[in-house]
């Protein structure tokens, strides 16, 4: 039956489907007699074209749509080219799975056996299963993609949007040791070297670092500014210590040009972006087991530990609330155990 009524409403509703669009619209009428002449007459001015209806958009294919999508993405993100370049990767792999699907027929079901199927591949960088973050990743495009697609009027449904990102795993952070340090920064290649060594030295992200550029720099002011950012809270002076500004004052008198970490730091070229295969090289030829972003984590667990307040290490990594910051600072055990034979010394002071 095309009538129904809802909870709360007096009114008989029709629902039904012409020409491939879901009709839904009150009736307007309390009595179902009457409902049902004004659903007849309805159908009947459908059928003769006197009310309108907006056509169906033909569906692309899904390549077709990534292809779209990923060209509105490069325009819209050109100030955050992380944005972009994170959209891209993980539209590669849905691009590779959907395929020549057009976007109509793809359905919840498509899309959890997606989930399941990523789940089970492995990574070729380190050769373990592919981490739920970038399941979560390429999940979060495909609902971007799909919303597009329905605000454009291609689809009237996102299949993408009751379906819930995977649990997090519970991240594992390193603290890199003061040996550690010393021996990756003599093993690690440029840029790679000076990379790491200002992101241990002012907690700044990778990508901060990599596109710094000459006039972000002032030495003579002992600070730095960081405008390319992640959010707007990451939009930040950054203030130098003595290793930075010596990693900074020796880029800026090698290169000339507008980029401190130029591509294969050759003067001229665009801020490099191959980092990650010259860090993994590195600690696997030192028999370490870290992330490059642990650099980062690193600096924060210092910083706590040399007693800076959390709302200025905040402000110092361009968090924009103290539970991002408890994520990054991880106190050894070490300075755990300092704290508590602290405590029990204040105690026995006040104590005599």
């Amino acid at each position: 039956m095309a009538l129904y009524k809802r909870p709360n409403s007096k009114y008989w509703w029709m629902k039904f489907t012409f020409d491939g669009q879901l009709i839904q619209q009150s009736t307007q009428v309390a009595n179902k007699r009457d409902a049902l002449t004004v659903e007849s007459a309805y159908r009947t001015q459908l059928a003769l074209g006197k009310i309108g209806i907006e056509p169906k958009v033909k569906a692309p294919t899904f390549s077709k749509a990534v292809d779209d999508f990923l060209a509105w993405s490069k325009a819209e993100h050109a100030g955050q080219p992380t944005t972009y370049k994170r959209y891209y990767f993980s539209c590669q792999t849905l691009k590779n799975y959907f395929g020549a699907v057009k976007v109509d027929r793809i359905n919840k079901k498509h899309i959890e056996d997606f989930i399941v199927w990523r789940s089970g591949q492995t990574s070729r960088k380190t050769k373990e299963f592919i981490t739920r973050e970038t399941v979560n990743l390429e999940l979060t495009a495909l609902k971007t993609i799909l919303n597009r697609l329905l605000d454009a009027k291609i689809l009237r449904d996102n299949p993408a949007r009751k379906i819930k990102q995977l649990k997090a795993n519970e991240r594992s952070f390193h603290v890199i040791s003061n040996d550690e340090q010393k021996l990756y920064l003599l093993a690690a290649p440029q840029p790679l070297q000076d990379v790491a060594a200002l992101m241990l030295e002012t907690g700044m992200r990778c990508n901060e670092v990599y596109q710094l550029r000459r006039q972000d720099v002032s030495l003579e002011k002992g600070y730095l500014k960081v405008y390319k950012a992640k959010t707007k809270s990451s939009v930040r002076r950054v203030h130098l210590s003595d290793e930075a500004n010596k990693v900074l004052s020796y880029r800026l008198n090698r290169f000339k040009g507008e980029n401190l970490f130029p591509q294969n730091d050759i003067d001229g070229n665009l801020p490099t972006d191959n980092l990650a295969r010259m860090h993994l090289a590195t600690v696997r030829n030192l028999k370490m087991n870290f992330r490059l972003y642990d650099a980062r984590h690193t600096f924060a667990s210092r910083a706590v530990e040399n007693g800076i307040d959390l709302l200025v290490l905040a402000s110092i990594l361009g968090h924009s609330s103290l539970k991002m910051v408890m994520r990054y600072a991880h106190p050894s055990e070490g300075f755990k155990a300092d704290a508590i034979k602290r405590m029990e010394q204040n105690r026995k002071a006040k104590a005599v």
